[in-house]
């Protein structure tokens, strides 16, 4: 079996809508999985979204942040719908570097983050999610940490690992 990181919607207009001290975490962590993936030659995909709104494609808020984005040849999959394989290269850009397992990681969680899992999992993928490389926003009377909280134990339930990142290693 071969892995790849999957880096999803790290965009300047979703990360800069974090607090500065999550924002600062999730960077971190996502930095962590990068320098681990590309030392031990693990590909590295990433996926964006284009909307007509904030994200629109060519704009700096659709830029990924630069403290995560990717390096030459790294690809990147433009997507417009929250799961990044729905009417996208993405299972393509997979198959072509003979990939069945995912690491994923990135931004929101309970839209992006968890339709891709999903979709990778119907798909016949292998998928772990990274517990503390992933973000999301307060929404409906609940914090981050109640959203992402139900979304693990959703996940789990799926037979989705989930792990953490350490950055003291």
């Amino acid at each position: 079996m071969s892995s790849a990181l999957l880096v999803i919607d790290m965009q300047n207009d979703l990360v800069d809508a974090l607090s500065s001290e999550r924002r600062d975490d999730l960077l971190a962590a996502i930095s962590e999985l990068l320098r681990d993936a590309r030392a031990n030659r693990t590909p590295v995909v990433y996926v964006r979204h284009n909307e007509d709104g904030p994200l629109r494609f060519g704009t700096p808020p659709w830029e990924i942040a630069a403290s995560v984005a990717p390096l030459p040849g790294e690809p990147i999959v433009e997507k417009r719908f929250g799961d990044a394989f729905q009417e996208t290269d993405l299972a393509n850009v997979l198959t072509d570097r003979g990939i069945d397992e995912l690491l994923v990681c990135g931004m929101q969680s309970d839209f992006c983050v968890v339709a891709t899992v999903r979709g990778a999992m119907k798909r016949g993928y292998g998928v772990t999610l990274v517990e503390n490389a992933h973000a999301t926003y307060a929404s409906d009377g609940k914090t981050e940490r109640e959203i992402i909280d139900e979304l693990h134990r959703s996940l789990r339930l799926s037979g989705v690992p989930i792990l953490s990142v350490d950055r003291n290693t």
